[in-house]
């Protein structure tokens, strides 16, 4: 299962997109990151930091669609290609491929920060809470030790530490051209 899941079986395609709004020819280029911490699980880093997927759909000057275009209704306007044309189309594009992935870079990359950020702070944020509470419980109960408040404050610093080396990674990438046939 985890050959799969982490595979490059599936996570390239090509489509044909039949919508006669938009003139034969155009390309897009759907590309969906995961950002996610890559840590030790007794961190339990995913109860801040879910690997989370971000999608983008990139057209050949470099604007994303995503927020304008719902992926289901998209999804359904679509048709696969088989492997022999989807092979040519992909040499055809390939120089705008590159291109519109070299364009989705800094907009990846603000998003991943902006939820790496809000995951931090919602750590941080937690974490100085649960340690606020045991101490003010161990004004009131003498057998709370110092060194189990030491060892949350040494969690929380690692929690933020791992989430500030939080990345993102391309996971899978969809051409799309349009076509009214």
């Amino acid at each position: 299962m985890d050959l799969i899941l982490s595979g490059d079986t599936g996570s390239c395609a090509v489509s044909l997109l039949k919508n006669k709004a938009l003139p034969v020819g155009t390309l897009l280029a759907e590309l969906v990151y995961v950002v996610e911490a890559q840590t030790p699980k007794q961190l339990q880093l995913t109860r801040f930091l879910p690997p989370t997927p971000l999608r983008l759909l990139m057209d050949r000057t470099g604007k994303n669609l995503a927020p304008q275009v719902e992926f289901e209704s998209f999804n359904r306007q679509l048709n696969a290609v088989n492997r022999h044309t989807s092979s040519k189309l992909v040499n055809a594009v390939q120089a705008d491929a590159h291109s519109m992935l070299q364009q989705a870079e800094p907009l990846v990359a603000a998003q991943a920060q902006q939820l790496i950020i809000d995951a931090q702070q919602q750590a941080d944020l937690q974490l100085r809470r649960e340690r606020e509470r045991l101490e003010a419980l161990k004004a009131v109960n003498p057998n709370i030790r110092d060194d189990e408040l030491l060892a949350l404050e040494t969690q929380r610093e690692q929690v933020l530490l791992n989430l500030h080396q939080a990345n993102w990674r391309l996971d899978a990438i969809r051409l799309v051209v349009v076509s009214h046939q």
